[in-house]
């Protein structure tokens, strides 16, 4: 069998299209595809398709779009089963086109992990043509739907940049270019399509052209966001305006959701850190231990110049490589920065923007609190999370509030959070409570 749900619900026995009757039975086999292979009992099946309040033929109806699918698809009853009281749908391994999408995109990005490029831009290429349309497209309105349309839709766009960044270090910036400017067109706020857009046009000798390509991301980010770039795009633009020699070949990138982060990206790798051997050491068995689901919080204090950035350069290399994801916050001890600024960034570089909460309602700040702590539990559920809060002394106290609530709830995530800051950080003992470890950097001789 073969059903695809990337586009419009169509399943094929070989060359033969099922007919599959009216919109109640598409959406029954939508769901059962949904939780392919998983028991659903009739309750949970109405409840999805037909709200809180059902009619009082709901069930009725059900069975009677069980009983024609099972004499529509091959194998009858075997195929879409009985078990105890629940109706489950076998699947095969690679029936469902979202889950052949889902094998070659990490195919993919494996390939691209190990810089073999043109393998990686061909399994991304496979995976990408799977598409026929907007996924779940007859369920656009079905609440069973959105959260499967919203995960697919967002895995699309970061398979298509993971895609482009494999083109790009096949030195086809050429040919990217006008897909990259269509494609910002249409996903303003996706930071890592402006950031290959950038390096695409400057590869061409359109200096001038990445440099406004920068400069619209900037009007577009302060007009919507009120935030400058990331630190990825604002790295770039000073390389491009340096004429970095290092941007013509392959270049560190952001990290990005559903992708395989760098290490702080459009960064060149620095020497082997041979000084914090022993603090690396620490930090890499808790990466581990992250990775393996037992999530951890390490402070890092040191002065300035004592080498907590760096150190957490070389742990976000590891993460790199253990396919992990980074994403990088920092304080702002110029003035203006508004509150949560560090976790801002790190979230927007998730693709995960939470609105920040009126400071003077405790009720809403909490909910905020529960907001960010479930985007960074998705985020790492989705690919181990390495999150790096840098120079936590220029943070305001709300966001160590924050990193204290989200602290708590890392023992069942997949995620590393680096607090990076100097001794006299406000509630640095306070934070130690909920770290494994704190580190003191020793200023350097």
């Amino acid at each position: 069998m073969d059903y695809r749900i990337l586009g419009p619900l169509e399943a094929l026995d070989g060359e033969r299209r099922l007919p599959l009757g009216g919109a109640r039975l598409r959406s029954v086999l939508a769901l059962l595809l949904l939780h392919g292979n998983k028991a659903l009992s009739r309750d949970m099946i109405v409840d999805q398709l037909w709200g809180d309040e059902p009619p009082a033929t709901a069930a009725k109806v059900l069975q009677n779009c069980v009983s024609a699918l099972r004499k529509e698809l091959p194998g009858g009853a075997d195929t879409l089963r009985t078990v105890s009281g629940a109706y489950c749908l076998a699947l095969g391994p690679d029936e469902l086109d979202r889950d052949r999408f889902e094998r070659l995109v990490a195919e993919g990005r494996a390939a691209l992990s190990a810089e073999e490029y043109a393998d990686a831009a061909e399994l991304l290429k496979q995976a990408l043509g799977l598409w026929r349309g907007a996924p779940l497209s007859d369920f656009a309105y079905e609440p069973f739907a959105h959260e499967e349309i919203t995960r697919l839709e967002e895995l699309h766009v970061a398979a298509l940049e993971d895609r482009i960044e494999a083109e790009l270090a096949l030195g086809r910036h050429d040919e990217l270019a006008p897909e990259l400017e269509a494609l910002v067109t249409r996903h303003t706020m996706r930071e890592r399509l402006r950031w290959q857009l950038m390096l695409a046009l400057y590869r061409a000798g359109r200096q001038a052209e990445a440099l406004e390509a920068y400069r619209a991301a900037r009007r577009t980010m302060l007009a919507e966001l009120g935030i400058e770039p990331g630190r990825a795009l604002q790295d770039l633009e000073r390389a491009i305006l340096a004429q970095d020699p290092a941007l013509d070949g392959p270049v560190q990138r952001p990290a990005a959701h559903g992708g395989h982060g760098g290490v702080r990206p459009g960064r060149l790798a620095a020497s082997p850190l041979v000084d914090r051997a022993e603090e690396l050491a620490l930090l890499e068995a808790g990466l581990d231990d992250a990775i393996a689901g037992r999530g951890r919080l390490f402070v890092v204090v040191g002065e300035a110049g004592s080498g907590k950035t760096r150190l957490a350069d070389e742990v976000g290399s590891a993460a790199k490589q253990r396919g992990g994801r980074i994403l990088w916050g920092r304080g702002w001890d110029g003035g203006g920065a508004p509150a949560y600024w560090p976790w801002s960034q790190a979230l927007r570089d998730a693709d995960r923007a939470v609105p920040t909460p009126d400071e003077d309602d405790a009720t809403e700040r909490f909910r905020f609190f529960e907001e960010v702590t479930e985007a960074i539990r998705q985020a790492a559920a989705e690919q181990p999370l390495l999150l790096v809060l840098d120079d936590l002394q220029a943070a305001d106290e709300s966001s160590i509030l924050l990193l204290e609530f989200v602290a708590g709830e890392l023992p069942e995530m997949a995620a590393l959070v680096l607090a990076l800051g100097r001794p006299e950080t406000p509630r640095l003992d306070e934070l130690s409570r909920h770290s494994t470890r704190t580190l003191r950097l020793a200023p350097r001789s």
